[in-house]
């Protein structure tokens, strides 16, 4: 084994330049790879956290229409595995030429639904809101929302003060997709668009998990007009959004790698090439042509644990630079990007995979070749 070593570290010496250069090939493709992954994972983290702050309970049930009675909300509270069942009211209207999304919740679990609070306080009474700072208003101005809807009897005024401003939703992290919220009173809203004792959805959190699919089942076949969706479908979705885009970027470190491949191989044969006559004296001498191949696999996984580790490195420190450019530029992508063991396994696995693909062909050219041919390829 001592000999194989020693051969590797010669020819490593020899050429420390050219196997260089292949590494950094190697190591380009492994950091766009874990690149990737880190933001797709810090974003679905995110994402994940964001949606059991703002969707806290088990099931939620919807209708477009407001047409769900309390009748309704006092029949599932009386189940008894239900713990809490709130109705509220989701609508849109227009203010200031940008389309709201006005949520009527009630005062009293104000709390439950956690307004990321940036200035101000929660309403305590009707006609106070607390708005997006999306929307450029300050706690004390004082605005009015249209609400266009044949439903309501056409367009209709809400004169609401504002008296907190709360952070965008997922921090503008949507960008452009800003939902521009506009919190209010439930009671009041239902008084100011004529809706009386009806809301069109219902937050449900329930004491016994094991009773939630049984509870949307009942949900589904008793109100036929609402939709109702779980906490864990919509988390579901949420992973499998995640899972489709690393596929993608899969695909997309994949090209790099394969150019890296393509390098090694080049690398690889261009070495081979070059000593020949040396392979030829070596099996001469009695070597054979394993003790060979393993020395040129030794020189091959050297860079590629080499690569590996600083693609990893590079990967992550790269994704958290490039965060840092986004958030300087004025693009809100605060997402905390956390180093998980599984990406040094993703990187040294990659660039492993990828310098033994780029030379298997010359190694197996090593390996089969006689001293004599060796010999007479050198004439």
């Amino acid at each position: 084994m001592e000999h194989i070593l020693m051969i590797a570290v010669g020819d490593f010496r020899a050429r420390l330049l050219r196997y260089l250069l292949t590494g950094v090939a190697i190591g380009v493709g492994v950091a766009l790879l874990v690149a990737l992954y880190a933001v797709s994972d810090a974003t679905r983290s995110y994402v994940e956290d964001m949606l059991y702050k703002v969707y806290p309970a088990d099931l939620l049930m919807y209708s477009e229409s407001i047409n769900i009675p309390q009748g309704v909300l006092d029949a599932i509270r009386r189940v008894p595995y239900v713990e809490s069942a709130n109705g509220i009211i989701l609508t849109s209207g227009v203010y200031g030429g940008k389309v709201v999304s006005i949520v009527g919740i009630p005062l009293r679990h104000v709390d439950y639904f956690a307004i990321d609070l940036k200035e101000g306080r929660l309403p305590e009474a009707g006609g106070e809101a607390v708005v997006e700072e999306s929307l450029g208003v300050r706690p004390g101005d004082t605005i009015t929302i249209k609400i266009y809807s044949g439903a309501l009897g056409g367009e209709r005024a809400l004169q609401v003060k504002v008296v907190g401003v709360m952070r965008s939703f997922m921090r503008g992290f949507v960008g452009a997709f800003r939902l521009n919220l506009v919190v209010v009173s439930l009671s009041w809203l239902q008084e100011n668009i004529g809706a009386g004792p009806f809301v069109n959805a219902v937050l449900i959190t329930v004491k016994d998990k094991t009773q939630v699919k049984p509870l949307e089942a009942a949900l589904k076949g008793t109100f036929r007009d609402a939709q109702v969706y779980t906490q864990e479908s919509l988390l579901e979705t949420v992973t499998q959004v995640f899972n489709a885009l690393n596929v993608v970027f899969s695909a997309i470190g994949g090209a790099g790698l394969a150019a890296a491949a393509v390098t090694t191989f080049a690398v690889m044969s261009i070495t081979v090439r070059e000593r020949l006559r040396e392979f030829g004296l070596l099996k001469a001498i009695g070597l054979s042509s394993r003790d060979i191949t393993i020395s040129v696999m030794v020189e091959v996984l050297t860079i590629a644990v080499a690569a590996g580790v600083g693609g990893v490195a590079a990967g992550y420190f790269g994704a958290n630079a490039v965060k840092q450019v986004l958030l300087n530029m004025g693009i809100n992508f605060n997402v905390e990007i956390v180093f998980k063991p599984y990406y040094l396994l993703l990187g040294l696995g990659t660039s492993a995979a990828v310098a033994l693909v780029g030379a298997v062909s010359p190694m197996y050219r090593v390996a089969k070749l006689r001293p004599l041919e060796i010999m007479q390829l050198w004439r």
